[in-house]
């Protein structure tokens, strides 16, 4: 499988077959909508599969389930637009940091905030 996002504020999922792609793929397997802007970011979640984390210029996060085609969680108090994106090892939480300097990172099982810090102070875009 493989997952894109878009301007257009949808991520979708493209089954690749074990024998690899023989022509064009225009149907995607999954449409996640949800956000209101640009989808900025997504990441597969490292231990569930059929599992996304996404973030947008609505200044949202959210977790997908794919196959149900649905939003299970959303934490919406980005302060900027998100710059990086990413789940710890074991996928119990996730990370974003945005173009104004802070840190946020929530425990989607828990629908609050875990933690939000102030990052570098440098004027260059900012990884987690």
């Amino acid at each position: 499988m493989l997952g894109t996002c878009s301007g257009d504020a949808t991520i979708k999922v493209w089954m690749i077959p074990d024998e690899g792609l023989t022509g064009n793929t225009e149907e995607a397997i999954a449409v996640l909508r949800g956000h209101q802007k640009k989808v900025t970011l997504m990441k597969w979640h490292p231990t569930s599969n059929y599992t996304i984390g996404s973030c947008s210029l609505d200044g949202t996060v959210k977790i997908w389930d794919v196959q149900g085609e649905a939003n299970k969680f959303t934490y919406s108090g980005l302060d900027g637009n998100p710059q990086s994106l990413e789940w710890n090892p074991d996928g119990s939480l996730i990370g974003c940091i945005t173009k104004g300097k802070k840190l946020y990172v929530n425990d989607p099982r828990t629908e609050g905030d875990c933690l939000i810090a102030n990052c570098h102070e440098g004027i260059k875009t900012q990884k987690l």
